[in-house]
Parts: C-alpha cells; sequence; structure tokens
C-alpha cells in the first residue's frame, strides 16, 4: 500500500484598505478603494513516509530575506520538520500590498507593520489546516497550451525600449497542472504553472486584487472541486500583452479564466493514478466496437525531497550608498513639494515615478555594493517524477526554456519567485537593448547563462541518483 499522503490549507491574506497599495511608480492614489479578489496563503503539505515538505503559495509581490527566515520556522514547527524542508514561493501580484521594504508614501504604517507582523502566522494558519487534512492520496501529471502570455520586450515607435508588448518575442506556453486525488478518489490539490507577470492591472487600478492567478486559481476550483496552487515560470520578460496595465477588471478575470480553462481541461484529461490503456475485447453490435480497458500502472509510491543548491552569480559595479542617498533625498523633496502645492496627477505620477526608481537604486547598492557575486539558490521540489524547479528573482523566460530543454527530467518545470525576492536576472544577448529590467538588474551579463548550467547540474545530479537507486 502506497503511503504517499497530502493535505492542503488556506487562509486568507487580503490587505486592508487601510495599508498602502500596489507600487507602480506612475499611480497617484497610496490607498486602495476596494477589494477585487481576496488574497491566499495556499499550503500543501507532502509525505511519502520518510519525507515531509511544505510547500507555500503566496498571493503577494515578494518576499524579504527577513520574512522568508520568519515564516520558514513557524511553519516547520507545525509540521513538524527542519526549517529547510519549507518551500516558499509568490505569484508576483502587483496588485496587493507593495513588498515590505516599499512604502515610499510613508502613510498608513500601523497598517502596513500589523500585515507583515501577521504574516508568518497566517502561513503557520495555513499548514495547521493542511495538516489536518492529510490524507493518503495519487498523483499524476501532465500539460497543455495557451497563449495568452505576451514577450514583453518592447522597442517604441521612437526607438526606445519599454515594458510592453512584444508579439515576436519568446513566451514559455506551457500550462503545467500536477493533479493530486484522496485515495478515494476525491479532488484533493491541482498545481498550474504558467509563465506571465501578474501586471494585468496597472497604475490607475485601485482595487486589491490578487491578478490573474486568482482568477486562474478560481477557475480550476470551480472546474474540478480541488484547492489549486499557483507556480509562477520565469516572467521577467513575459506579461500579459497589449491588454495589460489596465484598470479594467473583466480583462483581468478574462484572462485568468482563460489560463483556468487549459488547466481544467488537462486536469480532467488525467487518470489519477496513471493507468495503461489496453485492448480487452471486439464487441459483435452490426459494427464491430473494439473495448479497451484501463490497467492502472504500478509506479509505487511517490518519493517527495526538497533539494537546494546555492549559485554565486556575477554582479556589476552598483554606485556609492552616498550617491544613492543623495538621489533618494532630492526625488523625495520634490515628491513632497509637489504634493504640497497640489500639483497635478501627471507631475505627481513623474515624481513619484523618480522616488521608487531612486530607493531601488538605493536598496541596491545597499546589499550588492562593494561585491563581485552574489548567492541565490536554486530549489528542486521532486513530487514522484516531477520536478518543480525555482529560483529567487525574476529570470527571462529563455532560462527556462533552456532549463527544460537540457533537463535529463522529462517532467522539469522551472520558475522564478521561489524563496525571497532578488532581482531580474535578464540573457546577456538583451545587455546592449537596455530597458527597464536590464537598467535595474545588479546581475553582470553572463550571470543567466551561469544559472542555466547550475541548475541542469543540479537536475542531473537528482536523475543520477534516482537512476541509481531503482
Amino acid at each position: 500500500m502506497s503511503t504517499f499522503r497530502a493535505g492542503v490549507g488556506r487562509v486568507g491574506i487580503t490587505q486592508p484598505l487601510t495599508m498602502p497599495h500596489a507600487a507602480w511608480g506612475a499611480q497617484v492614489h497610496v490607498f486602495p478603494e476596494g477589494i477585487e479578489w481576496p488574497m491566499y496563503a495556499t499550503a500543501l503539505v507532502l509525505d511519502d513516509g520518510e519525507t515531509r515538505v511544505v510547500w507555500l503559495d503566496l498571493d503577494l509581490g515578494a518576499v524579504t530575506v527577513e520574512e522568508f527566515e520568519t515564516i520558514r520556522p513557524i511553519v516547520a514547527e507545525i509540521a513538524g520538520i527542519d526549517p529547510a524542508m519549507v518551500r516558499i514561493t509568490v505569484t508576483h501580484n502587483h496588485a496587493g500590498p507593495p513588498r515590505n521594504a516599499w512604502n515610499w508614501s510613508g502613510q498608513g504604517q500601523s497598517a502596513w507593520d500589523a500585515y507583515f507582523e501577521a504574516l508568518p502566522h497566517q502561513a503557520a494558519g495555513a499548514t495547521r489546516a493542511a495538516m489536518a487534512n492529510l490524507r493518503p492520496a495519487v498523483l499524476n501529471a501532465g500539460s497543455g497550451e495557451s497563449r495568452v502570455a505576451v514577450n514583453r520586450r518592447e522597442v517604441a515607435p521612437s526607438g526606445r525600449p519599454v515594458t510592453g508588448s512584444n508579439a515576436d518575442g519568446p513566451i514559455d506556453p506551457e500550462v503545467l497542472v500536477v493533479r493530486i486525488d484522496g485515495e478515494d478518489g476525491s479532488p484533493l490539490a491541482a498545481i498550474v504553472g504558467y509563465t506571465m507577470h501578474p501586471t494585468t492591472l496597472g497604475p490607475t487600478n485601485k482595487q486589491v486584487s490578487p491578478d490573474w492567478p486568482g482568477h486562474t486559481r478560481a477557475t480550476v476550483e470551480e472546474l474540478t472541486g480541488a484547492t489549486c496552487l499557483i507556480v509562477q515560470g520565469c516572467a521577467g520578460n513575459v506579461g500579459p500583452g497589449f491588454d495589460g496595465y489596465t484598470d479594467d477588471l473583466n480583462v483581468v478575470r478574462t484572462i485568468g479564466k482563460r489560463v483556468g480553462c487549459v488547466a481544467a481541461e488537462v486536469y480532467h484529461g488525467l487518470d489519477v493514478p496513471a493507468v495503461d490503456r489496453v485492448h480487452e475485447r471486439v464487441w459483435e453490435s452490426g459494427a464491430p466496437l473494439s473495448t479497451w480497458k484501463k490497467v492502472p500502472r504500478d509506479a509505487g509510491t511517490p518519493r517527495i525531497q526538497l533539494l537546494s543548491k546555492t549559485v554565486d552569480l556575477p554582479l556589476i559595479e552598483q554606485p556609492s550608498l552616498e550617491e544613492t542617498a543623495k538621489l533618494v533625498e532630492s526625488a523625495e523633496a520634490h515628491f513632497e513639494a509637489l504634493k504640497a502645492a497640489g500639483a497635478p496627477d501627471e507631475e505627481i505620477a513623474l515624481a513619484t515615478f523618480v522616488v521608487k526608481r531612486s530607493n531601488m537604486a538605493h536598496q541596491r547598492a545597499e546589499r550588492f555594493g562593494g561585491k563581485t557575486h552574489t548567492a541565490t539558490t536554486v530549489q528542486v521540489l521532486m513530487v514522484g517524477d516531477i520536478a518543480l524547479a525555482g529560483t529567487q528573482g525574476e529570470p527571462f523566460v529563455e532560462i527556462a526554456l533552456a532549463v527544460k530543454s537540457r533537463s535529463p527530467l522529462p517532467g522539469t518545470w522551472f520558475g522564478g519567485y521561489t524563496g525571497p525576492w532578488l532581482a531580474y536576472i535578464p540573457t546577456a544577448g538583451e545587455y546592449p537593448k537596455g530597458g527597464y529590467e536590464v537598467d535595474t538588474t545588479p546581475f553582470a551579463p553572463e550571470a543567466a547563462g551561469i544559472l542555466v548550467d547550475e541548475s541542469v547540474r543540479l537536475l542531473e545530479g537528482i536523475a543520477e541518483r534516482r537512476r541509481f537507486t531503482c
């Protein structure tokens, strides 16, 4: 009898309307005006009788190093595991709270502090619910395609590189689906992977929303009855395309449903557990009717592993802290002066952009200044034959396509947004073109190639050990 068990739990983490909203440089509002769709922390507990892992899927833009290191021990204690066996990913939502260090306005700080102070306990609550729901389970996986996403490395008519829509650029159309049922056949969990920046809702949107991942999740849950987790891909240069950056709520709902419908179709096409089709007989009925039967594959207990590798990525030189501090001081003084003078929204928006960019530059100087390399983590969650690989930061989609094509494990997914937020990781060929992602990255051009090579080596090592043990 299989000893594989799974459990899923969820709590709400929707931000209060008294807390600053989003983090768009062009937005002129500080607080949201309503809640378009709730935000969640979803926990999936996986146990094969020897190894237990907790995976937390958070509807947030990012978690900081401090939040990451606070959440893991609390969750680990609930699950009775080592903190290293807790995996944290974010959907990279842009219509919820800004990440913890990005309160440029200075308003709503008490609500802000209370929200992030409660976050580890909310994650622990989701884990407690998942542990209570832990039960014998079976699984299978498959994939479909959705071409909703569009490469966002656009060259505007003026020749300026912008973050928009490049219909000829690469995307990753795969919609990964991992279906986990209770051993009794009841729906338990659905893991859905897709690669697209959650930037459907833009600077003028004043509604709290999980963006397309929330509506993909809701669609899958409505059509399957399973609790859905979203695993983001390498979306550093992929977005929702020509309809993005809007405040039209119908657009975000439609995009999410389109991805969710593909995922639900894949889900319902999976036999759980996996089967082989074997010819049974020819049934004479006027026409000779051929009938086939399902024979379950004896795949044994799905083994669970959570493996990590530290990769040192090269950096470019950062400006001095003194230089960036002066930029921040000047930008914020100008911003406050415009607000005090009742300046037009267009001027406020432009000043907000400058404040954001200067603060980002200062934070990069604080974190990476004086260093030639920084450590990032590549993590692989093995669930049976499925390799859910991910890294920190926002890798370009070409990184995922390269890793997946070179992986010796056929069921490989590769994404970003795994663990604490880091930065964009562009591919070397994009540096001469410039643009937002290149302008704001601390990484040297060769970083992407190193990340691909080291990720593939990790997957090759896993494959070799699995071959040897089998």
